[in-house]
This record gives C-alpha cells, structure tokens and sequence, in this order.
C-alpha cells in the first residue's frame, strides 16, 4: 500500500469522527483555501485518489495541505523549510 492510501484510510477514520473539518488545500491555481466541510468518502479516479467532501466539492488528495490541523504527508517533512536567517 502507498502513502496516499495510508493517509486517505486515515482520513477517512479520523474526519468521520467529527461532525465537521477544517480543510485547507491548494486549488488548480496554487492559491491555499480553507473550508469548513465534511470528508465523505474517497473515490479513486485512475491513479488519483479524489477527496470527496458533503458539499459535493472534490479535491485530490495531493493537494490536501492539511485536515483538522494535521499536515498532509504531502506537505510534511520540511516542504516549506525557510531558509530564513
């Protein structure tokens, strides 16, 4: 099993115990959104898993930056390390 089935089979166990999420994602733009929404299922379109949310909103999960406060695996390990001194 991948990462991103790892982290969808997540997804789906820990935003199901809450009646709401808090998403924050990177639309087809790149601009970050956040959405009060619910995760419903997880739909898998090719090789592509597609988070589908109650609003009928569906987002791949690569572009999921974080649920619930928790950081995506796509984004975690220093993917926006600053170099700043």
């Amino acid at each position: 099993m991948n990462n991103s089935s790892k982290y969808s089979a997540i997804l789906l166990t820990e935003a199901g115990s809450r009646p709401e999420n808090e998403i924050n994602y990177f639309d087809s733009l790149g601009n970050r959104k956040t959405i009060k929404d619910l995760i419903v299922r997880i739909k898998k379109v090719e090789e592509t898993e597609i988070v589908v949310l109650k609003s009928g909103l569906e987002i791949p999960i690569e572009r999921i930056h974080s649920v619930d406060y928790e950081i995506s695996p796509y984004y975690s390990n220093d993917f926006f390390k600053c170099d700043c001194v």
